[in-house]
């Protein structure tokens, strides 16, 4: 791009067609040589660089600025081709959140700086509603008293044929007790990965005296 800034600044002022590739110039053969000579032809200076004056009071900028002509080619994006928009949608068989992907139906990714954003604007109860509600928000049962999500059971009472079968109640299989089960709103990649952390052995125990 720097070949074709002086190449384009000299093509103007001479109307030649010149080839900015870099294969064409060589160490001993520099671009360089070959249009500043050009530029100093038409009265500008050897290395491209040009004395700006500043739009608000028009003095002189002390610094040199490299200066040229460049041709871009004009893309073609149409916004009926980029729009993305979804309220409900697939998500993720494995950790229940918005599929990624306009082909996918899925949402646009909410990331780490967009996250850093709005931490440092304060926007706490926004941050929550992107990254749990609107993500993968879900309720699961807690155990109080070992403070594990993953040791509530469902007891299902025996009954003799032809008596009344009781309903069905959670139970906690490390406890044993049955009146410490609660409920609990967690994003479900939490419980994934406490079901992960499980597997090899490793057990998390939850506080919940402050919820």
């Amino acid at each position: 791009m720097m070949i074709e800034t002086m190449a384009g600044k000299a093509g103007s002022l001479h109307g030649h067609v010149h080839d900015a590739t870099p294969f064409k110039f060589s160490e001993d053969d520099p671009a360089i040589d070959f249009f500043g000579q050009l530029l100093e032809k038409g009265g500008y200076n050897y290395y491209g660089t040009e004395r700006m004056y500043s739009g608000t009071d028009g003095r002189e900028l002390t610094a040199d600025i490299f200066f040229g002509i460049v041709h871009y080619q004009r893309l073609r994006h149409m916004v009926s081709e980029k729009w993305q928009v979804r309220a409900t949608g697939p998500i993720d068989a494995v950790t229940h959140q918005p599929n990624k992907g306009r082909r996918k139906g899925g949402g646009v990714r909410f990331g780490e700086m967009e996250k850093d954003a709005l931490l440092s604007h304060g926007a706490a109860f926004l941050l929550q509603d992107r990254l749990f509600y609107g993500s993968d928000r879900t309720t699961t049962h807690i155990c109080t008293d070992c403070g594990s999500i993953l040791s509530p059971i469902i007891r299902i009472p025996e009954a003799p044929p032809g008596t009344r079968v009781e309903i069905p109640k959670m139970k906690c299989a490390l406890c044993g007790k049955e009146d410490c089960i609660d409920l609990l709103e967690i994003p479900y990649v939490f419980k994934y990965l406490l079901e992960q952390l499980a597997s090899v052995n490793i057990k998390i125990k939850l506080d919940t005296t402050h919820v």
